[in-house]
């Protein structure tokens, strides 16, 4: 069964997002980035992956913003069966697919990826807590 996975974007989101999950995870031969230059065709990013695609058994879409123009064009993909188009993407929904069983759940992994984003902060209870830290 193979699986192929894009990410696609706006400019060079996609292919720093591929940098880091490599960085994190190693190389992913299965994944590829495509990033939409200023004055670019979304739909020459959509011929791209449609020439990639005929004989891959499953293919993800991770796009970076729902209604943006690059997903717009990847959404007609969506009309295979075997191709799913998720938006919104960010550093730990890639890495929750990328490592992903290719019979996971999407949107469990979407789910999960959404438990990680949280707003952090640190508490300190006194000015040497601080200095303790760094």
């Amino acid at each position: 069964m193979s699986r192929k996975i894009y990410f696609i974007s706006h400019n060079d989101f996609a292919e720093g997002l591929k940098r880091s999950v490599e960085m994190i995870a190693g190389k992913q031969p299965n994944v590829t980035a495509y990033g939409l230059e200023p004055g670019g065709d979304p739909n020459e990013i959509v011929r791209q992956i449609e020439a990639d695609i005929a004989t891959t058994d499953t293919v993800i879409i991770l796009g970076d913003l729902e209604g943006g123009s690059v997903c717009n064009a990847a959404l007609r993909l969506t009309v295979r069966p075997n191709v799913a188009l998720i938006a919104g993407s960010n550093l730990a929904l890639a890495l929750q697919v990328v490592l992903s069983s290719q019979t996971a759940n999407l949107d469990d992994e979407i789910e999960e990826a959404r438990k990680r984003i949280k707003k952090l902060n640190l508490k300190v209870s006194a000015v040497n807590d601080v200095e303790g830290l760094f």
